[in-house]
């Protein structure tokens, strides 16, 4: 599978998402499902310790008459118990609060947004895990691979997709502007603002942070003076100095990055 999914907000932010092989995916399951296990091994283990042993955990569970076989079901269903409450909060806590990933799909460098190709909101990760425990069930095994995107049932009523999650083609200005916080900027947009311009011009100023310095330094002062009065007019604010253009571009695109990546996933 190597599927492209694209999307245009209502904003002119255009998002191109790779969407995520099956077998990378499960890769990323195998790694969490490690992680869950080695978790319920150390609870299966505390548990034991404090009953003393297997015997007096099974002796502590028989309460009302209930005879050691019914003991014995009713720990295997404490485990299981565990184990999906465990499972669900260990992947829900994950792509919320890792937006969108866990520590498999980190690893494998994938992530979960909505389909729509924003971020993942809580509304989606409790969603998508409620149906975790049905996905397991074999005949639904077949639903990702019969699925036009992958998506297996949790996906498809959470409106989610699984997409690869490709940072490696970022130009050096983006990840230079990207890692930018608001508190390093000279100049400052609000949101009415960025919304002036489109993702063209944003691209525009992306191209020209990226190559103005092999320009000599006159050309290089013309092209920073007039793209910045240019844009500064359209945004309503006044245009920076000379020497102040490039600060002016960076804090710029540094602001509508920074207003992508609260908006998407």
């Amino acid at each position: 599978m190597n599927q492209t999914f694209q999307f245009e907000t209502p904003e002119n932010i255009h998002v191109e998402y790779r969407v995520a092989g099956l077998g990378t995916r499960f890769v990323a399951w195998f790694v969490d499902q490690l992680i869950v296990w080695a978790a319920m091994f150390v609870f299966t283990i505390l548990l034991f310790l404090v009953g003393g042993s297997i015997d007096g955990v099974i002796s502590g569970l028989r309460v009302d008459g209930a005879s050691e076989r019914e003991a014995q079901l009713y720990l295997l269903g404490l485990i299981a118990l565990a184990w999906g409450v465990g499972s669900f909060l260990y992947f829900g806590l994950s792509e919320y609060f890792l937006r969108g990933q866990t520590v498999g799909k980190r690893k494998c460098g994938i992530r979960v947004v909505k389909q729509d190709g924003f971020r993942l909101d809580p509304a989606g990760v409790l969603v998508r895990n409620a149906f975790r425990v049905l996905d397991h069930l074999p005949p639904l095994w077949l639903v990702p691979l019969l699925s036009r995107h992958g998506q297996r049932t949790g996906d498809m009523v959470a409106g989610t997709l699984v997409v690869a999650d490709d940072n490696a083609t970022l130009t050096e200005v983006r990840k230079e502007m990207s890692s930018r916080s608001a508190h390093e900027a000279r100049f400052r947009f609000d949101h009415r603002q960025l919304q002036q311009l489109t993702e063209r011009d944003f691209s525009a100023i992306e191209q020209i942070l990226q190559r103005e310095s092999a320009l000599d330094e006159e050309k290089r002062q013309q092209l920073l003076s007039s793209v910045s009065d240019r844009l500064a007019a359209r945004l309503g604010v006044e245009a920076p100095i000379a020497s102040e253009c490039r600060s002016f571009l960076e804090d710029l695109l540094a602001s509508e990055l920074r207003r992508q990546e609260r908006m998407l996933g």
